[in-house]
């Protein structure tokens, strides 16, 4: 050895290593387990969630479109009053008059007529002069009737005893459409196997004949009982039309009940339900501003699709005009809707500009319903009542607004605007009236003086009150006078000071 002082190091078992380290790695896993397994359940419950909001906000638009094909459609009265005004637009009158002359005038030979009575005229024993006017006025002969003809068509369309039936045709046609998108191809509106959507002008035309004998025009009485039909578009999908109207009439009030209870059923899955809820608020209402630029696009593909081959352009825009509003004010009603949930879960979570909020709204309350205690006034047993089931009335305030943007038609702003007002003003009152229980103030009572005080009743023995001793200032120097001792002073009793 060379007398150095290292210390010689002994290597350790293995086996009581491998024995160690399998110890220390078992009580990890003992900590982390449960860990884990909580973490992997909160993956599942947040993905569920997900899937759940997801599909319900996918589902929402359908239900828009099934909630209008249950409630429009199939709705005579407001299927009437959202077309009614089209007997009044020009270019729908244009188009009814062109029409009518076009059919008129298919039905009935006007050249051959014409020439008919002019040879039979001319075959008369006329002077030559005679014969050569009749050949001069047989051109603008036919002119004249024609314009007869449009004009008891334009007179007959544009008069006041027009929009009256008007109404009355529009009911009926209600019918027709439903019979048509049901299959029923023997009805005035008709959807042929080519998928071509069809008006006849059958009874139109029967009221020009009847209007055009009744001003002395006898050749109205060849027009023969018109079947014809206006095709105004032709498409492949209105062929599926038929099987989309049945499936959507079916599911028009059970899937807006399946969208909505996929969204609630996701919120609550999910861990966090407030961040949850903003994110499903946002989402629905995400979800119908895209179907309400899905209508506006919408409106210019059938403006193209249709226009100029069927309809003028003008004409279709008024058509697509009268028939959306109703499904564009649910889909404002439903986003609405959304982000006003969005809205009240911020307020209503657990976040610094929501809670910033909500103190300072409990703190200006509690501050106003004291002072109204302080001036003799109380909510009482009613304030009482309403803290207990202030949950309750918040839900009632939000059921009450929802219902006025889904049923309220039609929705203007204003009534939106005013509606979230409201709102607002209930949930305040609902905060400013109700009386927690840590404000209710006990009865007064008589004053009564404190044992072994005047007046008051006498201590009991042994009554530590009666023991206690004056506290001294921290600088007992205070309590001497100028010449007065230099020792500190001992503690005075109480009863003493009383004598």
């Amino acid at each position: 050895m060379d007398g150095s002082s290292n210390p010689v190091r002994v290597s350790p078992d293995p086996a009581d290593e491998i024995a160690r380290l399998s110890a220390e790695n078992a009580k990890l896993r003992a900590q982390v387990g449960p860990a884990a397994e909580h973490r992997a359940a909160n993956r599942w419950r947040a993905f569920f969630a997900a899937l759940l909001i997801a599909v319900g906000v996918l589902l929402a638009p359908v239900s828009v479109v099934a909630y209008w094909t249950k409630g429009y459609v199939n709705d005579t009265d407001r299927f009437v009053a959202s077309l009614a005004p089209l007997a009044e637009d020009p270019a729908v009158q244009a188009y009814l008059v062109d029409e009518i002359v076009a059919v008129v005038n298919d039905n009935v030979d006007l050249d051959q007529i014409t020439s008919d009575l002019f040879d039979g005229l001319a075959s008369l024993d006329l002077p030559p002069a005679a014969k050569n006017a009749l050949g001069l006025l047989q051109a603008p002969a036919v002119q004249g009737i024609q314009g007869l003809i449009r004009s008891t068509a334009t007179r007959l369309v544009s008069s006041d005893a027009f929009a009256q039936p008007w109404e009355q045709a529009l009911r009926t046609s209600q019918m027709q459409v439903i019979a048509a998108l049901e299959g029923d191809t023997s009805s005035a509106l008709a959807i042929s196997d080519t998928g071509e959507l069809g008006i006849q002008l059958g009874p139109i035309i029967a009221e020009v004949k009847k209007e055009l004998v009744n001003r002395g025009f006898g050749l109205a009485q060849n027009i023969p009982d018109v079947n014809r039909t206006i095709v105004i578009a032709q498409s492949d999908a209105l062929v599926q039309a038929r099987t989309g109207y049945q499936l959507l009439n079916v599911l028009g009030f059970v899937l807006p009940l399946v969208s909505l209870g996929l969204i609630v059923l996701g919120v609550l899955v999910a861990r966090r339900r407030s961040r949850t809820m903003i994110w499903a608020g946002l989402a629905l209402a995400a979800a119908m501003a895209l179907l309400s630029a899905g209508i506006a696009v919408g409106r210019i593909l059938f403006v193209s699709s249709v226009s100029p081959v069927y309809l003028p352009s003008d004409v279709a825009q008024a058509a697509y005009d009268a028939v959306v509003p109703f499904m564009n004010t649910t889909a404002l009603s439903v986003g609405l809707v959304g982000f006003t949930v969005a809205v009240v879960a911020y307020l209503a979570g657990p976040f610094h500009g929501s809670t910033i909020v909500r103190r300072g709204t409990i703190s200006l309350s509690s501050r106003l319903r004291l002072a109204a205690e302080n001036a003799g006034v109380s909510t009482g047993r009613f304030g009482a009542f309403l803290y207990h089931y202030r949950r309750i009335a918040h839900v009632l305030i939000g059921l009450g607004a929802a219902a006025v943007a889904i049923f309220w038609r039609p929705l203007p702003p204003a009534v939106i605007i005013w509606t979230a007002i409201l709102a607002l003003v209930a949930v305040l009152l609902v905060e400013l009236l109700q009386r927690p229980p840590a404000e209710i103030r006990p009865p007064a009572g008589p004053a009564v003086p404190p044992p072994g005080g005047p007046g008051g009743p006498p201590a009991p023995a042994g009554d530590t009150a009666q023991n206690a001793t004056l506290p001294l200032p921290s600088d007992p120097d205070s309590l001497r006078g100028q010449t007065g001792p230099t020792e500190p002073l001992e503690p005075i009793p109480a009863r003493e000071l009383a004598d």
